[in-house]
């Protein structure tokens, strides 16, 4: 057993050099940065129709953003929640899916190389499926917002109105972190089932779908601790600094996306006993 896992672990370190995994992680970052902010203002947007004030938005996205990131959307937030401007719904929401879905190219050529896989789906198929994996991320940034930042917010009120108890705002957590968890480890296992071009079962993407799941958890906390500890980015960068983490913060998200997709491939190559061939070019 022993054995076995360090060998998937060699393959894996394999596959992250072989694969340009950082090349990839990178061209998809770049794409989700252009649709970072039309995708904040069309989910601003919403929140601008409930009760939520941009005050309280801000308070909780604190605890799960870097304080220079979260300096670099003060304006942003503020402007959209309390302007309610519907237009904004429609032309951010088309501006999210045409910049991101383009990054989701680069996972789909990322995923059929590590499959040993040439693309044989047609353009109009790929983009679709590219387009797909835009809202999936999308619904997990959105269900992650509404549960971490929101959920809260919600169970200090119920616990307010109707005199909860302090087992119940414990229960509450659980309840929202399980929902949140589970239901990224599913978007995630649909993504790794739909885009490569290999035919894959739920049962073959799942390992990767709770790595990235947990990567993702992981990266997030972590980077946003060091970065309000001890990173010094705005001496480095100036004026900049907040889109260089901004854009870090995309890039190792990137990264965990993909490698998600390199362990199922390891793992399905270990079970077929098939070697991947080094540097195949597609």
């Amino acid at each position: 057993m022993i054995e076995r896992i360090v060998k998937d672990i060699k393959n894996l370190t394999f596959r992250f050099n072989d694969d340009d995994v950082l090349a990839l992680a990178s061209q998809l970052a770049y794409s989700l940065i252009f649709s970072f902010f039309p995708f904040l203002t069309f989910l601003m947007t919403l929140v601008g129709y409930s009760p939520i004030s941009s005050g309280e938005v801000l308070v909780g996205l604190n605890k799960i953003l870097p304080t220079n990131v979260l300096e670099l959307v003060h304006n942003t937030v503020v402007e959209v929640v309390d302007g309610r401007n519907s237009h904004l719904l429609s032309l951010s929401l088309l501006a999210t899916i045409w910049s991101a879905s383009s990054g989701f190219n680069a996972v789909i050529k990322g995923l059929n190389k590590a499959y040993d896989e040439s693309e044989d789906r047609s353009v109009f198929k790929v983009q679709f499926i590219a387009i797909m994996c835009t809202f999936g991320v999308t619904f997990i940034v959105i269900l992650t917002m509404i549960l971490l930042v929101f959920g809260q917010i919600l169970g200090v009120y119920l616990a307010k109105q109707f005199g909860y108890s302090f087992m119940f705002q414990r229960f509450w957590n659980i309840v929202r972190y399980t929902v949140m968890f589970l239901t990224t480890i599913f978007i995630f296992a649909a993504l790794y089932h739909y885009t490569p071009s290999r035919r894959l079962t739920w049962k073959e993407v799942m390992p990767g779908a709770v790595f990235s799941a947990i990567g993702l958890v992981g990266v997030s906390v972590g980077f946003a601790y060091y970065v309000n500890n001890f990173g010094n980015y705005s001496k480095v960068y100036g004026s900049i600094g907040a889109v260089i983490i901004l854009l870090t913060w995309l890039f190792f998200l990137s990264v965990m996306i993909i490698m998600g997709g390199e362990l199922n491939a390891t793992l399905a190559f270990d079970r077929e006993g098939k070697v991947k061939p080094k540097g195949k070019k597609f």
